[in-house]
């Protein structure tokens, strides 16, 4: 097997909004696409808008026919999770400053999977959509991003020479909704083909994603077969168990008193510091998600636009759940869904108006 990356696109506009469609017309396999995006930000800030925040999808298609498809946020959260680390993230928040992210696609259990890839050429017309809008989290301009700055460079992740895969790894974006205060919110789940992992986002500024939602419980046939049905601090001490501690950062600049959002679900070690050795940057708890800053000059006295640069190493960035099924390299092990007439998820809501997505990671066979 030979191994090569493409570059699909470089550094492709992507306007202010819409969608933009890249064909994958490949003769080799595909184990993976790299997507690179980057912007500048405002004259003033860009507070709390990392670049994934202001892709809302992520598909590959083929027709009308999905074949992957998670948010921008969601897809950052399982990779970094999964692989214990971002991949190359620059998050920065500082007037005129210049982010950018990479958010991998992944079709097998790694790069190069021998067994799980995808195949370009057992679909008809497959094709990569990004959907977007730069002005998802704040106007573009001043305090978001400059206008029309964001960009897009794909690299596709190709072998050659591999023998024929057995199926590939498909994301599907079943549900998104608002929570509610109380209440057991019940999803009819797919069961079209097996599952490797359960993916659940519930974000809200403030609140403990252990808050939003108390206990996740999975019901098949009515109750015939109960998977799990946990509290979310189990469900939350069981990824931790499987999956590596992950970690994001972010360079700001600060007054005094402001509260800085992590992308951090659940912290479990912090930094911070200012980045002039004439300033002092300090905070307290990195609990929930966020964090509140204090700068100072040398003698005590509070400072403001302090540039300050955090990391947050924990689990759950973008407070985004893995739940795994079996041992999730091996494929036998995955939750045969198909088997079951109906696979119902109910998620027992504890506070209104977080941002809830319910997705799964899939294997495909060919």
């Amino acid at each position: 097997m030979k191994v090569r990356d493409d570059v699909l696109e470089h550094q492709d506009d992507l306007g202010t909004s819409g969608t933009k469609i890249y064909n994958l017309d490949y003769a080799d396999l595909i184990s993976g696409i790299d997507l690179d995006f980057g912007a500048t930000n405002g004259a003033a800030s860009n507070k709390n808008s990392p670049i994934e925040r202001c892709v809302s999808k992520i598909e590959i298609v083929d027709g009308g026919v999905v074949l992957w498809d998670l948010p921008g946020d969601v897809a950052y959260a399982l990779y970094s999770q999964e692989h214990g680390a971002p991949a190359d993230d620059y998050y920065t928040e500082c007037p005129s400053d210049t982010p950018y992210v990479s958010i991998p696609i992944r079709f097998g259990r790694e790069l190069y999977d021998p067994q799980l890839s995808f195949n370009p050429r057992s679909f008809k017309n497959p094709q990569l959509k990004i959907t977007f809008n730069e002005a998802a989290v704040n106007t573009a301009g001043a305090t978001g991003f400059v206008s029309d700055s964001i960009h897009l460079s794909i690299i596709a992740r190709l072998m050659e020479d591999a023998p024929a895969p057995e199926g590939f790894l498909s994301c599907r974006d079943v549900k998104e909704f608002t929570s509610l205060a109380s209440g057991d919110d019940i999803t009819e789940m797919p069961t079209d083909y097996p599952w490797r992992l359960l993916i659940v986002r519930a974000y809200e500024a403030g609140t403990d994603l252990r808050g939003t939602w108390s206990n996740l419980k999975l019901s098949c046939d009515g109750g015939k077969f109960v998977p799990f049905d946990m509290s979310s601090g189990n469900v939350v001490s069981r990824m931790a168990e499987i999956f590596p501690m992950t970690s994001r950062g972010n360079y700001c600049r600060a007054d005094d008193g402001d509260t800085i959002q992590t992308w951090m679900g659940v912290d479990l070690a912090q930094m911070i510091h200012a980045r002039t050795a004439s300033r002092v940057a300090v905070a307290g708890a990195f609990w929930p998600g966020q964090t509140t800053v204090h700068t100072y000059d040398l003698d005590g006295t509070a400072q403001n636009d302090v540039d300050v640069h955090l990391n947050v190493n924990g689990y759950a960035p973008h407070n985004t759940v893995l739940v795994p099924f079996g041992r999730i390299n091996v494929l036998e092990e995955y939750f045969n869904a198909p088997q079951y007439g109906t696979v119902k998820l109910y998620l027992t809501q504890g506070d209104a108006d977080a941002e809830v997505n319910i997705a799964v990671q899939q294997l495909r066979r060919y």
